[in-house]
């Protein structure tokens, strides 16, 4: 990250939000998480305010905070600069704050002296206010146990891995690489790749990936997704994932059925299956983001093109007022997620042109 401009220091300023869960914590040190798709944490800033933070393993070293959440909350930062910043859309200029800045997620204390600033909900959904990467992550090994939803880290260098499988892995610019192999339309796909808790998706090919391998001309069923914004960025890579150094991205639809423990002081990830692969379910072929901080409704985010929501009129930004003729701003976080559970729905819409409408859809499986 370089910075283009840097103010001088302020006295420490403090974030202010609502946490809105409590999970058990397996252990006094061990740090308990919620899975929506992604591994939200609560976290204190400042020893004293309470938010949301979705952890990323893809961010180790990085704290950064959305933007709605910065400006609805009681934190009035004095001293600002200026980053370029990459993620998975590309890269972008962001404000940074550089008030120094006190993190406490469970036993781990971290301070920042720098603070980006992201339109993380604008990716994600009103549910989330900041995005952070464990510091020194190089240094001990780390548990993600996704069977009882907790994170530790094992500052003894004495994780328990009896039972557990080994892959290689190595980092570069505090991001993990797993060395692995995946098998696509009967190719096999070997090499080294990104380790990813802040990618909600299974696994995602680089570009190069893609052209080596022919993927796009593997015969079967496939579908293209048209997506408003899929990641941090100015959206100039949101075709695919440019060349890098590794072949590509495995997310947390993978990772999610394993208990997980990087150590890489000594190069190792340790693997047990807990969750067994289960029978395609059906859903609906679009996706929305929940902004009922900023107004009544979820947002179109993502149709497959020429799907069964397509054709019936839902179109991207649409915004989803009611669900079955009740308000979206009453449905639980809990609801919302199993959304594709329901076997038929009625969407009061309101289009971008202002126009209102009702779109009704039943869910299918479609693999």
């Amino acid at each position: 990250m370089m910075f283009l401009k840097n103010n001088q220091r302020l006295p420490i300023i403090v974030l202010a939000v609502l946490w809105s869960w409590v999970a058990v914590a397996w252990g006094n040190d061990s740090i308990p998480f919620l899975y929506r798709g992604h591994l939200y944490l609560p976290a204190c800033i400042n020893y004293e305010h309470q938010a949301n933070v979705i952890f990323d393993t893809g961010g180790s070293d990085l704290f950064g905070i959305d933007s709605v959440y910065l400006s609805a909350s009681e934190w009035h930062p004095q001293s600002f600069g200026r980053a370029r910043t990459g993620g998975a859309a590309g890269s972008t200029s962001v404000r940074v704050i550089m008030d120094l800045t006190s993190l406490s997620i469970g036993s781990l204390k971290s301070t920042y002296q720098i603070v980006p600033i992201f339109k993380l909900r604008n990716v994600v959904d009103c549910h989330v206010d900041g995005i952070w990467g464990i510091k020194d992550i190089e240094q001990h090994p780390l548990e993600i146990n996704f069977e009882h939803s907790f994170l530790k880290y094992y500052k003894d260098g004495n994780p328990p891995v009896e039972g557990y499988e080994k892959l290689p892995i190595r980092c570069h610019d505090h991001r993990i690489q797993v060395q692995a192999e995946i098998l696509v339309g009967g190719k096999s796909i070997q090499g080294w790749f990104l380790v990813d808790t802040g990618s909600g998706a299974a696994v995602d090919f680089t570009t190069s990936t893609v052209k080596q391998y022919g993927l796009e001309s593997l015969p079967g069923k496939r579908y293209v997704k048209d997506i408003t914004q899929f990641g941090i960025g100015d959206k100039s890579q949101e075709s695919m994932i440019e060349k890098k150094d590794y072949v590509g991205i495995i997310g947390n639809k993978v990772l999610s059925k394993f208990n997980l423990i990087i150590d890489i002081p000594h190069s190792v990830l340790y693997l047990k299956r807990f969750k067994e692969d289960q029978p395609v379910k059906p859903t609906y072929d679009f996706d929305f983001r929940n902004r009922t901080d900023i107004g009544k409704g979820w947002i179109v985010s993502s149709l497959t093109r020429n799907g069964d929501a397509a054709q019936a009129g839902l179109q991207l930004n649409d915004r989803i007022t009611a669900v079955n003729s009740r308000p979206v701003e009453d449905f639980t976080w809990d609801e919302e997620y199993r959304i594709d559970e329901l076997p038929q729905i009625t969407l009061d819409v309101i289009g971008a042109n202002g126009d209102s409408r009702q779109i009704t859809l039943s869910h299918a499986v479609r693999w």
